[in-house]
């Protein structure tokens, strides 16, 4: 059961998409929403700017920010959630990811994509950064997602015994199911079993074709993110990312398991 789930913010479509999923989930779970946004002053006025145009820029971008996240807190609250909100200035990736642990979170929702468009393989920078150094689950929304009641699948048990780190990719409504899964499948019998570090991957479908998810476990976690950097692997993830309604990455890992 959740108890916090920490939302980021920026003020496009694709964030407000992830709020709405956050809603729906904070309902289903009785959660609190944690809502937050990070002005990035490189993003704002770049770096050759004189100091006080900057210093009215990124003043300027965090009284947005305050008010984008004040209104959200406000749907929230109207919801009959328990909401906080939390605005700063400083590098999205890392302000999140301290956020989600100095607060407990235990799933952080976010957008794939932010304003910048900036894409590398099959998500945004700092999307792409959150996934790889998250303390907790992450949900990610794209933009013309579907969301509903924020209905969720158990992520499966990890015992002592296990791999160091475990990933597990849940789409929503894939456009064209079929020819994905088997897609998906071809891959992990072929060239995604040559992965280093893979231990074992598997691949469940719902029975309504409405979910593929697929659970793949790393002897550690830097085999999980060589993984990422694997040119077949980036294909396979950009067609789900092109395909897929809504996208869930989970990414489990501990010091206290041992490679095999």
């Amino acid at each position: 059961m959740l108890r916090r789930i920490l939302v980021s913010l920026d003020g496009s479509d694709c964030a407000a998409h992830a709020f709405d999923y956050a809603l729906g989930l904070a309902k289903g779970e009785g959660a609190k929403i944690d809502i937050c946004s990070v002005v990035d002053p490189v993003a704002v006025v770049g770096r050759n700017l004189p100091d006080p145009l900057k210093e009215e820029r990124v003043a300027a971008a965090k009284h947005e920010a305050e008010q984008i996240v004040g209104a959200a807190a406000a749907t929230a609250r109207t919801a009959g959630l328990t909401a906080t909100e939390h605005v700063e200035i400083g590098e999205p990736a890392t302000a999140i990811i301290a956020r989600a642990t100095r607060t407990s979170a235990d799933t952080i929702v976010m957008g794939t994509h932010g304003r910048s468009g900036f894409r590398r393989l099959f998500m945004g920078y700092v999307a792409e950064e959150v996934l790889r150094s998250s303390p907790c689950p992450v949900v990610m929304v794209r933009e013309k997602a579907t969301v509903g009641s924020g209905e969720r699948v158990a992520p499966p048990a990890i015992d002592g015994e296990g791999p160091v780190c475990m990933f597990r990719l849940l789409e929503v409504a894939p456009q064209d199911y079929d020819k994905l899964y088997r897609e998906i499948a071809a891959f992990l019998r072929g060239p995604g079993a040559d992965l280093p570090g893979l231990h074992e991957a598997r691949l469940f479908g719902s029975l309504d074709a409405s979910r593929i998810v697929i659970l793949t476990e790393f002897e550690s976690h830097r085999a999980w993110v060589h993984a990422q950097w694997d040119t077949r692997l980036g294909k396979l993830l950009e067609e789900l990312a092109v395909n897929a309604q809504t996208l869930e990455f989970n990414l489990y890992h501990s010091d206290r398991f041992l490679p095999k």
